[in-house]
């Protein structure tokens, strides 16, 4: 659909059901489907078809399905794009295995990156505007952000909601988005599906300020002077 007119331009099967969408670069479409493929388009043409464990030769085939995906922006690299994908177990068992993050090159598709996320399900994924963070939803009312980069986690709340995280979006990276995070690094608005939505923000590293450190680097260099003074070659 075209915005903001709401204009259909291009409508194609590309699964019997279909999971997740995203658009990616020169006006390619990614497609996460039940049928645990996940598909690159151009228009309505198929341009190839992901495998996030090919260096993973210990999973199964049709083991994990593909839960999520999402393309966004490559920090400190205007006009690069990366995308990032969920998988999933596709049956749950008593010992359950772990979901796992991807990162794939914007251009190749091919994984840069698989880390695992713990066995909460994950149902929904977020990218900040600069690509700085990534955030997940899981099927049991938790939510963690990660640093983009590393897949690292940063901020993780389990279970805050007993149901599930439909959907969540960062805080716009714009004047009014920076007045909402006031003075965090950034903030993660969550819709889960009883309908209360709550806002996590993750707060900055905590830092002195500039005069704290020069009143603390005179002290030293005060009591330095005064120990040369009472002690004669003490340096």
């Amino acid at each position: 659909w075209e915005f903001p007119s709401t204009k259909k331009t291009l409508e194609f099967k590309a699964h019997d059901e279909i999971e997740d969408t995203a658009l990616g670069p020169d006006n390619k479409v990614v497609t996460a489907g039940w049928d645990f493929q996940c598909c690159v388009w151009q228009q309505d043409q198929p341009a190839m078809g992901l495998c996030w464990k090919e260096n993973l030769p210990s999973i199964p085939d049709n083991t994990y399905r593909y839960q999520a995906c999402w393309v966004g922006a490559v920090e400190d690299n205007a006009g690069a794009v990366q995308l990032y994908t969920v998988q999933v177990p596709d049956k749950r068992e008593h010992c359950p295995p772990p979901c796992y993050l991807t990162k794939w090159d914007g251009k190749s598709f091919l994984p840069l990156l698989i880390r695992p996320c713990g066995t909460e399900v994950i149902s929904c994924l977020s990218i900040s505007d600069s690509g700085t963070f990534l955030g997940r939803g899981t099927v049991t009312g938790s939510v963690a952000i990660h640093i983009a980069f590393s897949l690292q986690k940063l901020y993780y709340v389990k279970e805050v909601h007993s149901i599930v995280v439909t959907d969540m979006a960062f805080a716009p990276e714009s004047q009014h988005g920076w007045e909402l995070l006031a003075g965090n690094k950034a903030a993660l608005l969550r819709a889960p599906a009883d309908s209360h939505c709550k806002l996590h923000l993750l707060p900055s590293r905590c830092s002195l300020p500039v005069w704290l450190l020069l009143l603390c680097a005179g002290h030293i260099v005060a009591a330095i002077l005064l120990l040369q003074l009472t002690f004669p070659g003490f340096l």
